[in-house]
């Protein structure tokens, strides 16, 4: 038998070197599993771990109920009730997943990524014009 070369030996994880995006449970609907899917794949491969999978199908969970709910609202206004819950779990979800804005930014630096965060031009792009001379 020939000897195994050190090549044989080596993984592959991707192009990018970046872990495999999360795979949806077995267990979920098409919808679900369609949500899921496209909820994973707009973040970072290294946004979500396994063990977020159970908070993961709840929020998905919670947003197909939300939107199913604001749809029959306008029949039932007794589904109000089941939206605002919905939406509201939704809410929670989505901070505890890093999912909402201030969830995913810390307040210490968010002013500095912000565009408009000085009333002027840089100092350092605007062209001092001052004049040394003492006459």
């Amino acid at each position: 038998m020939p000897r195994k070369s050190a090549y044989d030996n080596i993984v592959p994880i991707g192009h990018t070197g970046l872990p495999p995006h999360l795979t949806a449970p077995s267990g979920l609907s098409v919808e679900e599993r369609n949500l899921f899917d496209e909820l994973v794949r707009s973040c970072d491969p290294r946004h979500f771990v396994k063990s977020d999978l159970p908070l993961l199908v709840s929020y998905i969970q919670s947003t197909l109920l939300s939107r199913s709910s604001f749809a029959k609202m306008k029949k039932d206004p007794d589904m109000v009730a089941v939206w605002e819950k919905a939406t509201r779990m939704q809410a929670t979800l989505a901070t505890r997943l890093r999912l909402a804005p201030q969830a995913r930014t810390d307040p210490l630096t968010i002013a500095r990524q912000q565009a408009s965060y000085h009333s002027g031009p840089n100092p350092w792009s605007e062209k001092v014009e001052e004049s040394w001379d003492f006459k």
